[in-house]
């Protein structure tokens, strides 16, 4: 049975209290097990056994923060004895328990660096970024390819910089799932990277430079017309843009087994339209493995969701799919699509 449970981080660590070591060889899915975090489920993403420690250690999609109520269950998923279980050495099945407290052990930061009055050129290592997401989940983004060839953990724009350590780029796990808010039991993560002052998906050269602060995902609209999917729900983020600047590129970068086929929003008129295609001075690429979405957006303009000339660009939208068949329906049809 389960003695404690605490949690550092994203990484959850159960320790058992079996008259043997565990079997670290078989051992219980990830769907098995139910994490929360300040009353939101938090995804497992893997699970490690030390049979001498007797312990279960949880990865979990997203770090817990500091002071957060934590809890887990667990829920064998068979009756009897099998290897698709947390069990010990003989093979005795552990036994099932209900969502309990959890210790957080996570550390709040004692000194936060303030954020800067003006965007830094060029990043500087080990300076975080202040755009909302903590710098140990942006380190988890995979990487691709950079300027040399090389790959850099946690730089998801291919630059050869972290992007934990770029006021202009941000990396996050969304859940897999058109209702990423409502952050569904079990769902898989999927990392997204945003660039501001995009330049075919690298950070320009400048001091005129936008600033990320802040990327979150949001449930897909309830009333989306039929045939349009958003798999991750909606890419909810606020940009500050840099001095004398009245509009931004962007690029966006997915994982393509996602089956997107554009960044979705709807115009002043309520029609969908991808506004990473031509007629819009957009663009889809493949680059390192990830589909780049690539799109711009007026501040003030019928893409910035605040409506207003004010230096922020605030911005929901949907890397989606459209089947080709509905494609380039008449932008003044109700409910219509225009690629």
């Amino acid at each position: 049975m389960v003695n404690t449970a605490t949690v550092t981080a994203n990484q959850l660590v159960l320790s058992y209290t079996e008259a043997t070591t565990l079997d670290a060889v078989n051992t219980a899915p990830i769907g098995a097990f139910a994490v929360t975090a300040g009353g939101s489920a938090n995804a497992v993403t893997g699970v490690a056994v030390n049979a001498a420690a007797k312990t279960v250690t949880l990865t979990l999609a997203f770090v817990v923060g500091a002071g957060q109520t934590v809890t887990v269950a667990y829920t064998d998923p068979t009756a009897g004895n099998d290897a698709n279980a947390v069990q010990d050495a003989a093979g005795n099945d552990a036994a099932s328990f209900a969502a309990r407290p959890v210790t957080n052990l996570t550390a709040a930061d004692p000194d936060p660096t303030p954020v800067p009055p003006t965007p830094t050129p060029t990043p500087t290592p080990g300076v975080p970024d202040n755009d909302g997401v903590p710098n140990t989940v942006e380190d988890q983004a995979p990487g691709i390819p950079g300027p040399n060839g090389a790959i850099v953990a946690g730089d998801g724009n291919g630059d050869g910089i972290k992007d934990s350590e770029q006021a202009g780029v941000a990396s996050i796990g969304f859940v897999l799932s058109p209702t990423g808010q409502s952050n569904p039991g079990n769902a898989p993560p999927t990392f997204t990277t945003l660039v501001a002052s995009s330049q075919n998906g690298k950070v320009g050269s400048g001091n005129d430079n936008a600033r990320i602060t802040s990327l979150t995902q949001k449930d897909a609209p309830p009333d989306l017309p039929a045939g349009m999917q958003m798999p991750i729900g909606l890419v909810s983020f606020t940009v500050e843009l840099g001095q004398g600047k009245t509009g931004e590129n962007f690029s966006l970068y997915v994982d393509p087994a996602l089956g997107v086929n554009g960044y979705w929003k709807e115009n002043a008129s309520g029609q969908w339209v991808n506004i990473a295609s031509e007629p819009y001075g957009g663009k889809m690429v493949m680059e390192g493995g990830r589909l780049r979405l690539d799109f711009h957006i007026e501040d003030g303009g019928q893409f910035d969701a605040d409506g207003k000339v004010d230096g922020i660009i605030t911005d929901p939208g949907a890397p989606g799919h459209m089947a080709l068949s509905i494609m380039g329906l008449a932008p003044d049809m109700p409910h219509g699509f225009w690629f």
